[in-house]
């Protein structure tokens, strides 16, 4: 698919349906949050190369989780040297390498059917390395602006979306939840009343624009929307 800017300096980077995406913050350099399954690498070594820049540009990874599908080519891009930040929670699966089916369906008899026809039940094996950087509650990064970290457990133990405190709000969703055919859950969930809990706190967030996992981003109205969903 290529990188496809979203909002300003955000580019949504789209490999069979996985989202990744990419800050871009000229001489202060490029920071990569999520990083889809292992075979994406290249791929999306050539999407940065597609604005202009280089896989070398990286200055930051960070993970909202510890699935396959977001931090599969981790280890790759960040070349030993541009520094990994995850949740401590979802720290285990990624020194493991490899990760088993523990996700029920999500609310929905289409959801449970999809759950079915798509989730994989074997267990999923990655490159494994050891996170550089915890990425806890509360915490501020210092890139673009500030980008706060939100504990949203329920897809993973360790889920975390990020609030981009730029304009009126941008909300990086990661897994808890999608937009694929609409505002939703996501196919599967490790807890899914934990993560109930979590799509309430973020309903009670101020975000103009909210961007996914899986799914097209939601350019305005996105904190109403959420509210009226999940709220």
């Amino acid at each position: 698919m290529g990188a496809k800017e979203v909002v300003s300096g955000l580019y949504r980077l789209s490999n069979g349906g996985i989202n990744a995406y990419l800050i871009d913050e000229g001489n202060e350099g490029l920071t990569l949050i999520d990083a889809g399954f292992a075979k994406h690498a290249e791929a999306l070594e050539k999407d940065i190369r597609s604005i202009g820049r280089e896989p070398s540009d990286l200055t930051n990874i960070l993970l909202t989780h510890g699935h396959p599908d977001h931090l599969g080519s981790a280890k790759h891009l960040s070349g030993g040297t541009t520094p990994i930040s995850l949740h401590p929670a979802d720290g285990d699966i990624a020194r493991a390498g490899i990760i088993y089916q523990t996700m029920k369906p999500g609310p929905g008899l289409l959801t449970g059917i999809l759950f079915r026809l798509f989730i994989p039940r074997k267990p999923a094996e990655f490159p494994s390395f050891d996170p550089d950087i915890a990425l806890n509650d509360g915490d501020s990064i210092n890139i673009a602006g500030g980008i706060e970290v939100i504990y949203t457990p329920g897809h993973t133990a360790g889920h975390v979306s990020l609030l981009w405190k730029r304009d009126r709000g941008l909300l990086i969703t990661g897994d808890a939840a999608a937009n694929v055919i609409g505002l939703n859950y996501m196919l599967g969930y490790d807890d899914l009343p934990t993560a109930r809990t979590s799509l309430t706190k973020l309903a009670g967030l101020e975000f103009e624009a909210a961007v996914f996992g899986h799914g097209k981003p939601l350019l305005s109205g996105a904190s109403e929307k959420f509210a009226t969903k999940f709220g």
